[in-house]
């Protein structure tokens, strides 16, 4: 598989991981770590969105290392600001967020600079 498109799927499931994290996390309610830590942080993790944003994570994590082996980091690193611009966006969509029109510049922004940065591939 080309590098380019294990940096995709990868940014794509570390951003689809935020999107669960947050979906979990207004199911379970401001989280204050007050009282029982150990129990707090286990009804987060354990709550079933946000587990599956952390196996997201695992898997965006193994294509990040398959991509690496095949590419120079230099390279691959600009990559993970889609981060940013796929998590607004979804934050937009699935949660109605109100967006300003300064971040969807900077987003134009960081597509532009990744754009720029990806013409001498490594």
């Amino acid at each position: 598989m080309k590098p380019v498109l294990l940096l995709l799927l990868s940014v794509l499931s570390a951003s689809l991981g935020q999107v669960f994290f947050k979906k979990g996390v207004l199911i379970i309610g401001e989280v204050t770590l007050k009282g029982s830590v150990i129990g707090e942080l286990l009804k987060m993790v354990f709550q079933p969105l946000v587990f599956s944003g952390l196996i997201l994570y695992v898997v965006s994590t193994i294509l990040w290392l398959l991509a690496l082996s095949k590419t120079t980091l230099s390279f691959a690193y600009p990559f993970t600001a889609l981060t940013f611009a796929l998590v607004m966006v979804s934050a937009r969509i699935v949660f109605q967020e109100s967006i300003p029109t300064w971040r969807y510049v900077g987003i134009l922004l960081i597509c532009l600079g990744i754009f720029v940065s990806s013409l001498a591939e490594g």
